[in-house]
């Protein structure tokens, strides 16, 4: 049980990850290669780490260890899974804004049609993830929540994740923010006119306009997304900083 231990209790923590993190959970990897790359990073983990208690061979203990650390390795993942989130719902933010939410398309990521700003926010924020380090970080921050053991840290200090939770909505709105200004002014000045000159009115003149104007900010405003990524990361180390346990 000492040598399964070595391998078992760093290969549920990888496989938790998997389950939730951008990246290493993509629907797009086939459940195979997902299987044997977890069994592959744990057998590094293995060689790598300090020696790990043995895994407790009464089948009930085994059973409530597995789900425990499943779920940590999960809660890692959520927490770098709120930042793609964050992005991918600013461009939701920007469609309903400037009435492109109609535009909708079915992938493989998602359960359902979600609108095309959608999509292209989510990939953007996913390459934007990958481009900063984010996958190799988060396993990072895997391999060295080993250094307390295969315990877990202050379960109060979790709180932090469901903090962090709430960026999802306020980082999603900074970042539509641009359009959704342009978006208000364009409205205001449509509905102006449209009093003392009523041809020009919302149909003929404030959807194209909106649409318009509303993609040429988006556009402008992508350009700057690296940074945005930048400031969403470091509060995430910090939620998983506060979580792990600490050596």
């Amino acid at each position: 049980m000492a040598w399964l231990g070595q391998f078992l209790w760093p290969f549920l923590r990888v496989t938790g990850l998997f389950l939730t993190a951008p990246l290493y959970g993509s629907s797009f990897i086939p459940n195979v290669v997902k299987a044997a790359l977890a069994a592959a990073l744990a057998a590094a983990l293995a060689f790598w780490l300090p020696p790990l208690p043995a895994f407790p061979g009464d089948p009930a203990t085994a059973i409530f260890q597995g789900i425990t650390q499943i779920t940590f390795g999960a809660l890692l993942g959520m927490v770098m899974q709120v930042v793609v989130a964050a992005i991918a719902g600013a461009g939701e933010m920007v469609g309903l804004s400037i009435g492109l939410s109609f535009a909708e398309l079915q992938f493989q990521e998602t359960s359902a049609a979600t609108p095309v700003l959608y999509d292209i926010m989510f990939w953007a924020g996913l390459i934007g993830y990958i481009a900063a380090g984010g996958p190799v970080w988060l396993f990072m921050a895997l391999a060295h929540s080993f250094a307390g053991g295969v315990g877990f840290g202050n379960f109060a200090s979790w709180g932090a994740i469901t903090l962090f939770g709430g960026t999802i909505f306020s980082a999603a709105v900074s970042l539509a923010m641009p359009v959704l200004a342009v978006s208000l002014c364009i409205n205001v000045t449509v509905g102006l006119m449209a009093v003392f000159a009523p041809q020009l009115n919302l149909l003929t003149v404030g959807f194209p306009l909106l649409i318009l104007v509303g993609l040429w900010v988006f556009a402008a405003t992508v350009g700057y997304l690296g940074l945005d990524i930048g400031r969403l990361m470091a509060p995430a180390m910090n939620a998983i900083a506060a979580m792990a346990p600490h050596g």
